[in-house]
């Protein structure tokens, strides 16, 4: 792969992953709202992330980097999921308690902070390992 092909690639797997991203949130979120007319806020929570998970490994595999990945890529997205809930909940209380930031704000701070992060290590997982 050429140089300027491996550049286009990357822009393209970026712009791809931030709207899976996004329909993934929505998704999630919906599907949160219409669980809490049956259950309680809590199993709802749970469900709708598990749920969220498994659509984004959908979203990453097929629509974003199009390419299987790894060995058990599934167990690496779902550990990427809770390592990004770690993360984000560290940059939240940040925002708040130390920087004092407004709270309505502290997820979109956690989202700008940890998504670069996230791109790149699932990036990692969709990336077949090349043996020599």
């Amino acid at each position: 792969m050429k140089a300027g092909e491996g550049a286009a690639r990357l822009a393209g797997e970026s712009v791809r992953y931030l709207l899976a991203g996004g329909l993934n949130t929505l998704a999630s979120y919906a599907l949160y709202l219409a669980l809490l007319q049956a259950m309680d806020y809590r199993a709802a929570y749970v469900l709708a992330f598990v749920a969220g998970i498994a659509l984004s490994f959908a979203l990453l595999r097929h629509a974003v980097f199009a390419r299987p990945g790894r060995p058990f890529s599934l167990l690496w997205v779902a550990a990427s999921h809770l390592l990004q809930l770690g993360l984000g909940l560290a940059v939240v209380q940040a925002w708040v308690a130390a920087l004092h930031g407004p709270q309505w704000a502290a997820p979109l701070a956690a989202a700008l902070a940890v998504a670069p992060f996230m791109f790149v290590l699932q990036r990692w997982i969709f990336t077949p390992h090349v043996r020599h």
